[in-house]
């Protein structure tokens, strides 16, 4: 037997050694190659998450009412600066309070982080000091009208979208989050590499909304006017285009909440006598009653089932136009008797009330509506006057819409359109008929009794001198928490259709506990005015000109009839003082002070184009002070559409 030598034993054990090397090798490659091949890069590859620009909201108009802008968290290790002086300029050149400058220099701390996000170019000379860590962030600003905030939405400290449309559009306004890699050796240096890879960022993609601007800014300012002059709790105006569902302004006030507040979606109210017209729209619909159809009225007084029905307006008769007209519950009740309660009930489900409308809001309230089976024996007369069932802000304007469009309950609108970051349009919307409610008849017929309401009915106060304005007025009582009714207490309201015969425009509004006149003509419907006179002077509140021109009252003048005392007088004063040169014209005649049922408030009239003299004369008759100025000539400070207390001085350019 042949033994091995000593060099075959090592020659042996090599080989034996390479081939186990050999398997380890393919073992590690072939079979565990991945599983390295992941560690390696977790170990050279950093990923960094690069976070996308959020979209911008914008109004009907393309301007910004919610874009995200670049900012600069600073944080200061008071320890490591060398300069504090010069940080301290920095710093306050940049915006940040003394304390807080203050605090960033003292020694005693560690670490401080400056809470008031600064802009990149005032941050720039702090940024660059010893001792100074500045981080770039994204911040979400609301640049629009105060009163939209509420509606737009804001973002929590995630970027997350936490109310308004900022919650409801979050995945659309989001877009998608990037990564960059960085490359590091195995001392943490970092390396630049061609093949680290990296996912670029989508940016979100911007939302368009119907909502005008600057008819957004007249409501607010009428509403934050009327709610401090009439000493309100609150309040909630709505305007939209009834052929189109769009909705154009929403203003909200509440006490404690300011303008942060959607009520005009969320909170449902008792409407009262702006109901009146659907069960009229009923009674029509199915022949069972004609305009000038007579009911006894009692003279404002009737007992049913145990309940005292009274009116404002006593007559001993009315007919239908005239209980609309004068707002006569006793009136719409016995009327509302020739309704089954299904028939009663339907009418009121189908314009909309007791469901929600569908807007992209989170949070909408579908109000109060029950069924027929849940009612009392006074049920149906509580519904005929605006009882026993509760409706948004919206529902009621969306069902106005249907008497306004000619009888098509539409789905309404707040986004108008979303665009990706390119350009490219990912939704338009388009109109959508939810149901057709009453027919294109029964709409016109409903309208002529609501342009009689404004024009000599309980209405007035809405009324416009150069248009017709169709309207109903409602005044309710409020419940209050736990039940019943409050001492009182009562919401003022009136839905209007602006111009009367073609609506452009349905606007609501509504007060919460007016102190000394409650009732809505004398209160809610002025506001109407108010907003209407401001819209038309601005000219660009999404009116259409050409139709509103066709829709202009012509006023009928006898030539030959002498001018007025007043006016001869106020003629003679303008020629007098202007040819005087002086500046401050002052007519012989007092400024119109507002009526009973005119507001405090009024808009400064739009007097561009016109000769000096009849500017003048206008903005002396809308209740104003005149101030002649050099500057083109109809220009005024304040501008037109303005709303001021009448009274209050206007300058308006002589053309020099």
């Amino acid at each position: 037997m042949l033994r091995p030598s000593r060099l075959g034993l090592v020659h042996l054990s090599l080989v034996a050694f390479g081939v186990a090397l050999i398997v380890r090798a393919g073992y590690v490659q072939l079979w565990q190659g991945r599983l390295w091949a992941e560690r390696a890069t977790h170990e050279h590859a950093m990923p960094i998450p690069t976070g996308a620009p959020r979209g911008s909201i914008l109004d009907a108009g393309a301007a910004p009412l919610a874009i995200t802008r670049d900012v600069v968290q600073v944080g200061v290790a008071p320890r490591e600066v060398r300069d504090r002086v010069g940080l301290a300029r920095a710093l306050s050149r940049a915006g940040v309070p003394l304390p807080w400058v203050r605090h960033a220099i003292d020694v005693r701390s560690t670490w401080v982080v400056i809470p008031t996000r600064l802009l990149p170019g005032p941050a720039a000379s702090a940024a660059t000091m010893r001792g100074v860590y500045a981080a770039p962030v994204a911040e979400r600003i609301t640049i629009g009208p105060s009163g939209l905030s509420a509606i737009v939405g804001h973002v929590n400290a995630a970027g997350i979208g936490a109310d308004g449309i900022e919650a409801a559009l979050d995945s659309v306004l989001r877009g998608d989050a990037g990564r960059a890699v960085i490359m590091r050796d195995a001392f943490g240096r970092t390396l630049e590499s061609p093949a680290a890879q990296s996912a670029v960022s989508r940016s979100g993609d911007a939302v368009e909304l119907t909502l005008n601007r600057n008819l957004q800014e007249i409501c607010d300012r009428a509403l934050d006017e009327a709610v401090t002059r009439m000493g309100a709790t609150g309040g909630d105006i709505v305007v939209l285009d009834p052929h189109d569902g769009a909705i154009l302004a929403l203003a909200s006030r509440r006490p404690g909440v300011g303008a942060a507040a959607a009520t005009t979606l969320t909170e449902p109210f008792e409407p009262g006598s702006t109901l009146k017209p659907f069960i009229a729209a009923a009674l029509l619909g199915r022949g069972r009653v004609a305009p000038t159809d007579v009911v006894d009225t009692h003279t404002g007084f009737l007992v049913l089932n145990g309940r005292t029905l009274t009116d404002t307006h006593h007559a001993a008769a009315m007919t239908l136009r005239e209980v609309i007209q004068w707002s006569s519950n006793v009136g719409i009740v016995q009327f509302a008797q020739r309704l089954s309660k299904t028939e009663e009930f339907e009418a009121l489900r189908d314009v909309g009330f007791g469901s929600i409308t569908g807007i992209p809001f989170p949070g909408e309230s579908p109000g109060t509506l029950r069924e027929p089976v849940h009612w009392s024996k006074q049920s149906p007369a509580s519904l005929a006057i605006g009882y026993e069932l509760a409706v948004t802000p919206l529902q009621l304007a969306l069902a106005y819409g249907t008497i306004a469009n000619g009888g098509e309950l539409l789905e309404p609108a707040l986004v108008r359109q979303i665009r990706a970051s390119d350009g490219s349009v990912l939704y338009q919307r388009k109109r959508r008929v939810v149901r057709r409610v009453m027919s294109a008849e029964v709409a016109r017929q409903l309208r002529e009794i609501l342009v009689e309401t404004v024009a000599r009915g309980t209405a007035t106060g809405a009324d416009l001198p150069s248009f017709a304005v169709a309207g109903k007025t409602g005044t309710a009582r409020r419940t209050q928490f736990g039940g019943g009714y409050g001492r009182n207490e009562y919401t003022a309201s009136f839905v209007g259709l602006f111009p009367g015969r073609d609506p452009q425009y349905v606007i609501l509004v509504k007060l919460d506990n007016p102190k000394g006149s409650y009732f809505g003509g004398a209160t809610a419907a002025p506001v109407s005015r108010a907003i209407l006179q401001a819209a038309i002077a601005a000219r660009d509140a999404a009116l259409d000109w050409e139709s509103l021109a066709n829709s202009r009252r012509v006023a009928l003048v006898d030539s030959a009839a002498p001018p007025s005392p007043a006016a001869e007088a106020d003629t003679a004063a303008i020629d007098s003082v202007l040819a005087a040169g002086s500046t401050v014209v002052t007519l012989g005649s007092k400024p119109a002070p507002p009526g009973p049922s005119a507001p405090h408030s009024v808009a400064v009239p739009d007097v561009r184009g016109w000769t000096l003299r009849a500017a003048v004369r206008a903005l002396h008759r809308a209740g104003l002070r005149v101030e002649v100025v050099s500057a083109p000539l109809g220009s005024t400070t304040p501008a037109a559409g303005t709303l001021l207390r009448t009274r209050s001085l206007v300058r308006v350019g002589d053309g020099s």
